[in-house]
């Protein structure tokens, strides 16, 4: 790009930034859960809650063994090396099927044990695999209806999935960051700049609120939408104040004054007003609380001497 006569700070430059070309294309993918070609987001979200939800349990037919072979324990722990989370030893010689508390799979060896394998599966909600040895399809689709009637569907507990695709119900705005001279910012010229950091300290609730382009500084600001007013002149709090009667929403007040006696005036004033309906109101000072916020890298001795105001 240096080649092509870019320097930082350039459109071009700037787009193939990390930002611009990779954090903000996918915040905004995220948001409407689909890219900038219509395609929809793949995958799902891990919600961290969990739903309840209702599955069939597994019932197989095994046809391809003769019930009248499975006549010796041998012969059924061959059978039952084939099936999961059933452990041989639960075979015995002269038991037909296996139901076990202790896990979730069970088998019936002989089909005219139907009956006495039922009842001892009553209960088992466990149980997720059930296996039927059975000489007929037809034999089998009856064994396996009682046991649908009997169980019922498994309840299982899965963890809750939100799909990509499905985006949010957000809004998103991008701010550049910039350096503001200090002493304009200490010379009460920057409030048109600032503004958006006050929006964003009380909650980027409402629209973003704008100066137009050539308006000068008002005497106050109070959106009708944003919960926060500023008084920008000192000698405006009264019809900052008559603005703000019986306004419930409000949580901040800034305030633009040097002195700290002033700010401290006009926060008691303004509290004693607005007690009635804002009783949990909070004023800031401007600008010397947006300068300290910002202020680094400042010897101790230099740190004091500002707040002793020398």
């Amino acid at each position: 790009m240096r080649a092509r006569g870019l320097q930082p700070g350039d459109q071009a430059w700037e787009a193939q930034g990390i930002c611009r070309s990779v954090t903000w294309p996918r915040s905004q993918f995220t948001i409407r859960g689909q890219r900038d070609d219509g395609t929809p987001l793949p995958g799902d979200y891990l919600t961290g809650g969990t739903v309840e939800r209702e599955r069939p349990r597994r019932i197989i037919h095994i046809g391809f063994v003769d019930p009248a072979a499975l006549n010796t324990a041998t012969r059924k722990k061959q059978l039952v090396a084939l099936l999961p989370d059933l452990p041989q030893n639960l075979v015995t010689p002269d038991n037909p099927y296996i139901v076990s508390e202790e896990h979730s799979t069970s088998v019936l060896f002989h089909e005219e044990a139907a009956s006495a394998w039922l009842e001892a599966l009553e209960g088992q909600d466990q149980i997720s695999d059930l296996y039927i040895v059975a000489t007929t399809k037809a034999v089998f689709d009856r064994i396996k209806s009682e046991v649908q009637n009997l169980l019922g569907p498994l309840q299982i507990t899965e963890e809750e999935k939100r799909p990509l695709a499905e985006g949010f119900a957000a809004n998103l705005a991008y701010f550049r960051l910039d350096f503001l001279d200090q002493e304009r910012v200490a010379l009460k010229r920057a409030f048109r700049e600032i503004l958006p950091l006050l929006w964003l300290k009380a909650g980027a609730i409402g629209p973003r609120p704008e100066l137009p382009t050539e308006a000068p500084d008002p005497d106050f600001f109070a959106p009708p939408e944003n919960p926060f007013a500023v008084l920008v002149d000192e000698g405006a709090m009264q019809p900052l104040l008559q603005v703000l009667d019986g306004r419930t929403d409000l949580r901040l007040l800034f305030i633009v004054t040097d002195a700290e006696e002033a700010f401290q005036e006009l926060a008691a004033e303004a509290r004693a007003r607005l007690a009635g309906s804002t009783p949990a109101l909070e004023t800031v000072q401007l600008y010397r609380d947006y300068l300290e916020n910002f202020l680094i890298n400042i010897d101790p001795t230099q740190a004091a001497q500002r707040e002793a105001g020398g």
